[in-house]
């Protein structure tokens, strides 16, 4: 371990042996930290949204069994259902996008260290280009909100089916 001496302070400052210094790889640590909670966040919210939308298919069907809901009742279900579906998928997308932006960080903190941990396990997944390599996490998760949305497709156009033929 080398040291680097702060004039002002007349304290010594460890270089690591990485190549950075010590604040840049504490500040890399933590900002490591803050995508990891991203990706947390990204995951309890995929949780919410498939149980609010298989719970309330779930809803739909019992009370569409028990014929207890009607026809505009099954509309404004389908429709709000779309509209979740929608809002979920463009949530992923966002939540995408801010990890995007959370690695281009990381890389540019990595030009500073020796190794480039991050840098170097997209070049061995060859940066998603190549399927049999890798299959982004985000282009599966993206299809999960239109698999659902499918039922809410149905109920919808049962409802409008419904709702013009008697």
């Amino acid at each position: 371990m080398t040291c680097e001496r702060d004039v002002e302070t007349d304290e010594e400052e460890p270089q690591e042996a990485n190549g950075g210094s010590a604040d840049l790889l504490e500040l890399y640590t933590t900002y490591v930290e803050t995508t990891v909670n991203v990706s947390n966040r990204r995951m309890r919210n995929n949780r919410f949204y498939v149980l609010l939308l298989s719970g309330t298919l779930a809803v739909i069907s019992v009370l569409a069994e028990t014929q207890i809901i009607e026809a505009t009742g099954l509309l404004l279900a389908g429709l709000v259902g779309l509209a979740l579906c929608t809002l979920w998928y463009l949530s992923i997308v966002s939540y995408k996008q801010l990890n995007s932006g959370k690695y281009e960080v990381i890389g540019e903190m990595e030009e500073e260290l020796q190794f480039k941990p991050f840098r170097r396990e997209w070049s061995v997944l060859q940066e998603g280009k190549n399927p049999r390599t890798y299959i982004t996490h985000t282009w599966v998760e993206r299809k999960v909100p239109l698999v659902l949305a499918f039922p809410y497709v149905l109920i919808t156009g049962y409802a409008l089916l419904q709702l013009f033929t008697t």
